[in-house]
């Protein structure tokens, strides 16, 4: 059992357990998944190596293990055939892109259940050198496209195209970014239109729209609207960024800046901040003194709000909720890649929130069974109206007057300034 501990507020974090697995090789982050691959509703990992394997593992166990891909560099999960079943989308770096599927059942060994197992369906050469991969609805037209970011600051889009005789990837657009991508995240706009962020260094993004469904849009570089007031050193337009976006918004705690129709999405930089955004604003931030090279997102309660997540090379992970509060947990070893997300830890249950490490020591370690203490605050309005005095006070202000006062005192009050 291991446990997590925020310094200021003690909260407690439980890990009820976790196992392990060897991985020969190396791993680049996007090359890691947590999905559906086999369409039985429950949840693989599967992780690509720089040496060309491909390694699913379902439960306690590797099912099955594909060589021969070439430098591993990109893996998504999705029904990028838009036919209602999830293929297996693996990109290798000299540009050769594999799909498979499920389309039989086999067993381990004669006293295993049946598995499925992948069989590939489709091979197609590409631009070389993809980074990052992103399955998503670009033009709201119900399918799904395939949007690969490349090492070039190149953008790319394609759809999958069945003819009688056989399928295909069509490219779609290409956009290309000012500078080096980091991740690549699809949101929606305040029209509820799907727009596309690539998060560039120095914490600034470009906004790319559909071409075709929104010709009237056109592309923009986001510089961020500091709420803040974040010293200069720490936006070093040198530092890269990622970024994770759609995330649920949490409807119990009260907000003061955002509701849940609210597109928030999360952000993190290599010399450790960690930012709530929406839209061209950062809502809050915290440094973190860390080199956080990924962010995610995982829903701990079911239906619950997305936390942030973040992991920095020495293994310590953050979990962080949607009021700025964190929880710590130390990882022992140093780590290479990490994701988190749903796992199904045994057959015919249900999929835990779970995190995965991978370290330098060539190993897997999955935790699962995660729990936290609810973390909701009341909010400053909330004790506004509690107290007679305070409330009395603040009904001569109005409308956004009163909201820039509580936000000006949640976020811009320095008790130690003179």
């Amino acid at each position: 059992m291991f446990y997590i501990m925020d310094a200021n507020e003690m909260n407690i974090a439980t890990f009820v357990d976790f196992f392990d697995f060897e991985l020969p090789g190396n791993v680049f982050n996007s090359a890691i998944a947590l999905g559906d691959v086999d369409n039985d509703n429950e949840i693989e990992l599967v992780i690509g190596s720089v040496e060309g394997d491909l390694f699913i593992f379902k439960g306690h166990r590797l099912i099955q293990k594909i060589s021969g891909l070439g430098i591993i560099t990109a893996i998504a999960i999705g029904d990028l055939m838009n036919c209602g079943s999830n293929a297996l989308i693996v990109i290798s770096g000299d540009g050769w892109c594999h799909i498979y599927l499920c389309l039989k059942f086999s067993k381990l060994d004669p006293s295993d259940e049946c598995i499925m197992k992948l069989e590939p369906v489709h091979d197609q050469r590409i631009p070389a050198n993809t980074k990052v991969i992103l399955l998503g609805d670009i033009d709201s037209d119900g399918m799904l496209e395939l949007i690969v970011g490349l090492t070039d600051r190149v953008v790319r889009s394609y759809r999958w195209s069945q003819s009688a005789a056989a399928g295909r990837l069509v490219p779609l657009h290409k956009w290309e970014c000012a500078n080096q991508i980091g991740s690549i995240i699809l949101i929606k706009d305040v029209k509820n239109r799907p727009c596309l962020l690539v998060s560039q260094p120095g914490i600034t993004a470009m906004r790319f729209y559909c071409p075709i469904a929104f010709p009237e849009l056109i592309e923009k570089t986001i510089e961020y609207e500091n709420e803040n007031e974040l010293p200069v050193e720490l936006l070093n337009p040198l530092i890269s960024s990622v970024m994770i976006g759609d995330l649920k918004v949490d409807k119990e705690c009260d907000q003061e800046l955002f509701d849940e129709h609210d597109h928030l999405y999360g952000i993190a930089s290599l010399n450790g901040l960690v930012m709530l955004a929406k839209k061209e604003t950062i809502l809050w931030s915290k440094n973190i003194d860390q080199e956080l090279f990924i962010i995610s997102k995982l829903s701990i309660k079911d239906g619950g709000p997305d936390y942030l997540i973040t992991c920095s090379l020495n293994g310590d992970t953050l979990i962080m909720d949607q009021t700025s509060q964190h929880s710590t947990f130390k990882f022992e070893e140093s780590v290479s890649a990490f994701c988190c997300g749903m796992y199904t830890v045994k057959p015919n249950t249900k999929s835990l929130p779970s995190f995965v490490f991978i370290t330098n020591s060539q190993k897997v370690y999955i935790y699962y069974g995660l729990k936290l203490p609810n973390t909701c605050v009341q909010s400053l309005s909330k004790c506004i109206e509690n107290d007679n005095h305070l409330s009395t006070f603040m009904e001569k202000y109005e409308g956004s007057l009163k909201k820039q006062i509580i936000r000006d005192c949640l976020y811009k009050c320095n008790p130690n300034k003179k």
